[in-house]
């Protein structure tokens, strides 16, 4: 596909993508019983690797210089999206598809904290008072909006999971918007696959030795498919399509729209049902994004 696409034809890859990475948690949540969290994202980035291979080993060889002078950029790229996507699958093995979809929708706001920790930006008064309501959302919708609940930390340990999930991303955004010199995209990916691969097997042997149950059904298999298809390589590849078309800052809105196909997945695949205290604080979320997003402006550059 030409970067010279249409401005539709990308803000339709751009939702399609949004699309994709809400699936994860559902599909996940869908095949529990049948597959532990570690098997199955090992599983994940196998396919994944196996599928990309045909499409750079050609490359490889001609961006060897590119790889070994990003290699430390790259092991923490394969690090940090390997941790979120195992971490992701894995919430849901102890909550509700709809809550991991919603604390996942405070990753913008995780994204400007992690780069203002670090010294890699600063953050504005907007931006801080953004991050600030986007994390009074997650405390509300993880809490169950019941202060008893909070004081008592009887807060449910994977939504946990999911925020720290949501770090990792964060710390992987981070990273390539600092990283210099690294190969194609395709490449990239391919590598975070391996790293993936080679990083998840040993869990994933050590899940089998202390008794997880894994059965390979068609269901298994197709969720396995999807996952390393779709949301792994497709939509990361419409994605850098939409940017290439949009541009970085007129793509990242579509962002926001990953937890409301998550929630739309969870309710009709998963029969899940929204609570008061979900809607409180995914409003608080998009709420403390926007103001996040805002920027002062001089009238001239826009």
């Amino acid at each position: 596909m030409s970067p010279n696409i249409g401005h539709r034809t990308a803000y339709g890859l751009a939702m399609l993508s949004a699309a994709m990475w809400g699936s994860p948690p559902v599909v996940a949540r869908a095949v529990s019983a049948d597959v532990p969290p570690l098997t199955l994202s090992f599983l994940r980035w196998s396919v994944a690797l196996i599928v990309l291979l045909p499409f750079v080993w050609k490359r490889l060889p001609r961006q060897a210089d590119s790889v070994r002078e990003s290699w430390r950029a790259l092991v923490m790229l394969g690090l940090f999206m390997t941790a979120g996507s195992t971490l992701s699958v894995t919430s849901v093995y102890f909550t509700t598809a709809t809550n991991a979809v919603l604390v996942n929708a405070s990753q913008p706001a995780l994204t400007a904290m992690v780069a203002w920790a670090i010294g890699a930006e600063r953050l504005s008064l907007r931006q801080g008072i953004g991050i600030g309501l986007a994390f009074v959302g997650i405390v509300a919708m993880i809490s169950r909006a019941d202060l008893a609940v909070l004081l008592a930390f009887e807060i449910n340990v994977g939504d946990l999971i999911m925020l720290l999930a949501v770090v990792a991303w964060a710390c992987y955004a981070v990273q390539l918007h600092a990283s210099k010199h690294l190969p194609d995209s395709d490449i990239v990916l391919f590598l975070i696959a391996v790293t993936g691969t080679v990083v998840l097997l040993p869990l994933a042997v050590i899940e089998a030795f202390v008794g997880a149950s894994f059965e390979l059904s068609a269901e298994v298999a197709s969720a396995v498919a999807y996952l390393a298809i779709f949301p792994t390589i497709l939509a990361i590849y419409f994605w850098s399509q939409s940017v290439r078309a949009l541009g970085a800052n007129r793509t990242a809105i579509f962002i926001n729209l990953i937890p409301v196909f998550g929630v739309v997945f969870a309710s009709v695949f998963l029969g899940e049902r929204l609570f008061g205290y979900h809607l409180v604080g995914a409003a608080l979320v998009f709420s403390g994004i926007l103001l996040g997003m805002r920027r002062q402006e001089p009238r001239a550059t826009r």
